[in-house]
């Protein structure tokens, strides 16, 4: 997700969550059975074998391919550790931009995630560059 410090934080972050946990849930199910059916084709004596061994190449990679995607969308929101949260204390009180961003956030009553603090990171060095 893109996060644009310079502006209000989202109030809606955490809106696809949800989709994005059922999608990943039902493509990691494609994966396995593209392992089941090359599975199949290997052990069993079928004419199609090779076909199915094709056929299960393409389950297993464009469902780790999908999956990876939208769990990588899930990454970014998850809550902050202890050293994260100790950075972004240290980044609010170095750049007032970021501390206004952080402020907002905790006024919509919740932590800033992932991707936000990702976000507060490179617009940290941006401003440094700038400085230099």
């Amino acid at each position: 997700m893109k996060i644009d410090i310079a502006s209000a934080p989202p109030t809606d972050i955490f809106r696809n969550r949800g989709k994005h946990i059922r999608l990943s849930i039902a493509f990691l199910a494609l994966s396995v059975c593209g392992v089941l059916v090359g599975a199949y084709a290997v052990f069993s004596d079928t004419p199609h074998a090779e076909r199915l061994e094709g056929i299960a190449f393409g389950l297993f990679i464009a469902g780790a391919v999908a999956f990876s995607f939208f769990c990588e969308k899930i990454q970014g929101l998850k809550r902050l550790t202890s050293e994260q949260v100790q950075e972004l204390a240290e980044l609010c009180f170095k750049h007032p931009e970021i501390k206004e961003y952080c402020d907002l956030v905790l006024k919509d009553g919740r932590q800033p995630v992932l991707d936000e603090f990702e976000a507060c990171q490179e617009l940290a060095k941006d401003l440094i560059r700038e400085t230099s």
